[in-house]
């Protein structure tokens, strides 16, 4: 089963975000947000709906085969990523659109403020683990250093303490739980982007699903789209207490992974 019916280029694009404790929702032309709406949600699943809706109405738009749909796939909240990609995937299924996934830590830090030196994109994960990423510009452009992972914070810290002397600003909801492990273990090397002044912005989700579609112009394959974790669901890990703890591997944040947007 393919997302794609055809390859034309992209007219109108729906970003989806339900990674965090944001919904959003945003309809982009040509990189120009025409509407967009995004609140707090209890449940991704009562709200998501009524904002592709209100949306849409917004912009007095209809999505049309060849438009297309740009949804978050993680890391982040298990049930969210869910519920925002298989409302993706039945749109895309039901209307002949083409759905991309696009990875929440890189919108994460499309969206971010000027920063100098690196950004850190981070997630709290829980018991004392972030998801986190790391970016640096290159010519102007945002890359990524190595792949999303998830670790305890003061590892994530330690590892970014060890790997240079440039200072590093922090962005996503975990500032608010372990800015102070971050903040203790880099000392003036760390700043902060609070997250309540810069939540998750769907636009950041539309600019990346048009660049990865401008590569990919068939969009993702349905049956292959699934959430990006990068650490078990918890039933997992209860049911293998034998497999090898994820927290103690440590990244190096060395390979430079371009981001299209």
């Amino acid at each position: 089963m393919s997302a794609g019916r055809g390859t034309a280029p992209v007219v109108r694009i729906l970003a989806i975000d339900t990674s965090t404790w944001m919904c959003a929702v945003a309809l982009l032309r040509d990189g120009v947000v025409l509407a967009a709406r995004d609140e707090r949600a209890e449940s991704h699943a009562a709200k998501l709906a009524e904002l592709v809706e209100s949306v849409l109405v917004d912009a007095d738009a209809r999505l049309e085969p060849g438009d297309a749909i740009a949804v978050s796939i993680g890391p982040g909240s298990f049930t969210g990523l869910r519920i925002g990609l298989s409302l993706a995937k039945g749109m895309a299924f039901a209307g002949g659109l083409r759905v991309i996934g696009v990875p929440t830590l890189d919108a994460w830090a499309v969206a971010a403020p000027t920063w100098e030196g690196r950004l850190c994109t981070v997630l709290d994960a829980r018991k004392q683990e972030v998801y986190a990423a790391v970016y640096e510009r290159m010519d102007g452009r945002v890359v990524r250093c190595g792949a999303p992972c998830a670790l305890a914070a003061v590892r994530l810290a330690e590892t970014l303490a060890s790997t240079g002397d440039r200072a590093c600003t922090f962005i996503g909801d975990a500032v608010d739980v372990y800015g102070d492990v971050f903040r203790e273990v880099l000392g003036p090397r760390a700043g902060f982007f609070p997250p309540g002044g810069h939540p998750p912005r769907a636009r950041a989700v539309g600019l990346l699903g048009a660049g990865r579609l401008a590569e990919v112009p068939a969009g993702d394959p349905l049956d292959a789209l699934v959430p990006t974790y990068v650490r078990p669901p918890e039933a997992e890990l209860k049911q293998s207490a034998t497999a090898p703890s994820h927290a103690a591997n440590v990244p190096t944040f060395v390979d430079k992974v371009p981001i299209l947007y």
